[in-house]
């Protein structure tokens, strides 16, 4: 066989070994997430109970005004959601931003998470982000291409930032914002409230922001451990997450929620916007898994 036909078979048969690895490695993830959504919805309580307007009575004045725009006197508790979105994101501040599509599911109680995206760094190149935050643990790995692991963290810090982050995730949950024996509201100012969450030992804080009519438009805390997005001393920024572009949904259209969400880190007066995303679409109380992979719940 000549060399040049020798070369050209090794090649080829070496790209086929590969393309089938990632594709059997893809496969095996989408069954682990498969199986972590269900351990997820696994923590829902089954037994029903109903919201009274009483139960936010004693709230500050302007997160009582978000409950009473959401929810209403007899509705079910809450107990998920689902979500898919789209949005882009980057690392460093003067980086191209990197398009992604997401899944992400959330219980009320105890606090649960898991969040799904595939980014696009560049064209046949993906990168498979999976966070989950259950039963006190977290977890964030990143692998390239469904394969090869970069990042691997479920520190302490790691928890921290994740149920941090699952507390802003609530402003698409109404339901499991309201007051109970691990969350609770406080005074902040005229347009704002604190919330505080507590799982086990852990516990955090932050501050809703809602505009006149009712709709939550920002959460920011000092709480969230800084990751080095820009160079500066960890544990010394601001996190902030905006919402906008509220509209209605549930079946009867009781529920006004955001569906455009950026994230920023505030550090010594510098703003480093590295996040935005849309909301594609949304579900309560169907504790599955949406149908098919990430980059098949894109814009709609």
């Amino acid at each position: 066989m000549p060399l040049l036909a020798l070369l050209t078979f090794t090649f080829a048969a070496l790209l086929a070994g590969l393309t089938v690895g990632v594709l059997l490695n893809r496969t095996a993830l989408e069954r682990r997430v498969d199986a972590q959504v269900i351990d997820l919805f696994s923590e829902i309580e089954t037994l029903p109970t109903y919201y009274k307007e009483a139960d936010v009575a004693a709230l500050p004045e302007p997160a009582r005004r978000f409950f009473q725009r959401n929810l209403h006197e007899g509705m079910p508790h809450q107990s998920c959601v689902r979500v898919r979105e789209a949005g882009t994101t980057r690392q460093k501040p003067g980086q191209p931003w990197t398009e992604f599509v997401a899944e992400e599911y959330m219980v009320a109680n105890p606090p649960g998470m898991l969040w799904y995206a595939r980014l696009r760094p560049f064209p046949l190149v993906w990168i498979d982000v999976l966070s989950t935050y259950l039963r006190g643990r977290a977890r964030v790995q990143t692998k390239l291409m469904s394969s090869i692991s970069s990042i691997d963290q479920s520190d302490e810090s790691t928890r921290r930032a994740s149920l941090l982050r699952h507390v802003a995730g609530l402003a698409l949950f109404p339901g499991a914002l309201l007051p109970a024996d691990d969350r609770e509201w406080g005074e902040h100012g005229e347009d704002s409230a604190s919330f505080t969450l507590r799982d086990g030992v852990m516990e955090v804080t932050g501050v809703f922001f809602f505009d006149e009519l009712g709709n939550v438009v920002r959460f920011e805390t000092d709480e969230r451990p800084y990751d080095g997005l820009v160079d500066h001393a960890p544990g010394s920024a601001r996190w902030v997450v905006r919402y906008a572009e509220h509209r209605a949904f549930g079946s009867s259209g009781d529920l006004q929620l955001p569906t455009k969400i950026d994230i920023e880190w505030h550090v010594d007066g510098q703003v480093f916007h590295y996040v935005e995303k849309t909301v594609q679409s949304f579900e309560l109380d169907i504790p599955r898994r949406w149908d098919g992979a990430p980059e098949r719940s894109g814009r709609q």
